[in-house]
């Protein structure tokens, strides 16, 4: 399937915290389109397929997300909200992440 042409690129936020969606939402404000969605999602490997986002970003392992980044060679991003011991990123950290792992995806394409 091609993807369409798009002024920013689309990353989709696949999280159970609405909280840390609107925290990566902010992050990327600017830089990037975000669609936001619940994990908990029965169809969420479809409506990704539809979405066909440049990047994702999980708050917690989602089998969903994984298969499909695996499927369309994009990157994932785990920011996990309830990890012990478990460096968070900054949101200006996450955005350097995401827009240079798109920038690296435009360069290699």
């Amino acid at each position: 399937m091609r993807r369409s042409r798009r002024l920013r690129p689309l990353v989709a936020v696949v999280c159970a915290a609405p909280l840390m969606a609107e925290g990566v939402a902010t992050a990327l404000d600017g830089v990037a389109e975000t669609r936001l969605l619940p994990a908990e999602l029965e169809d969420l490997g479809e409506l990704l397929r539809a979405l066909l986002p440049d990047a994702l970003v999980v708050d917690r392992e989602c089998r969903a997300a994984r298969a499909h980044a695996d499927e369309y060679s994009i990157p994932l991003f785990s920011v996990p909200v309830e990890a012990a011991g478990v460096e968070v990123p900054s949101p200006e950290s996450l955005r350097a992440l995401v827009v240079g792992s798109l920038l690296a995806g435009q360069v290699h394409a």
